[in-house]
């Protein structure tokens, strides 16, 4: 019981709290050709490095872009997408066009900032996927 009270006031002391990312929507399927939007969220932290991934069907996790601020995002691997970051929690990947070779699963992450360190992590898989699903081709 002691050792649960010092930990709970050593959090408090350090603001200790949990972080969350969300990416939305967890899965979708959506017509080639036809604009797609996917966004991911982090609470309980600021100005976190923030990134996104992309695996084709039977492929390897590939790194698309990076971000480390408002305003900016890297291209790291050229697929006809591009991201924004509008705000320091928000990192939006699109396409005005969706393409065949879109299709796979994407992936958004991130990693503390020196300014979150000493804080703990939580993420929380969407119950029936772990990343989001790109539709392909209806026909």
């Amino acid at each position: 019981m002691l050792y649960s009270l010092l930990a709970f006031l050593l959090g408090m002391l350090l603001d200790v709290s949990a972080q969350t990312i969300h990416q939305w929507p967890a899965v979708k399927v959506q017509a080639v050709g036809s604009p797609l939007s996917l966004e991911c969220t982090v609470k309980g932290t600021s100005n976190p490095n923030l990134y996104w991934y992309w695996q084709a069907p039977g492929g390897t996790l590939q790194q698309l872009f990076y971000s480390f601020n408002v305003g900016q995002s890297e291209l790291v691997v050229q697929r006809n997408l591009s991201a924004s970051r509008p705000k320091s929690e928000q990192f939006i990947l699109s396409t005005e066009k969706l393409l065949l070779t879109h299709s796979g699963f994407y992936l958004c992450a991130w990693s503390l900032t020196l300014s979150g360190v000493g804080q703990t992590s939580v993420q929380k898989p969407h119950p029936l996927f772990s990343a989001t699903s790109l539709a392909r081709n209806p026909h």
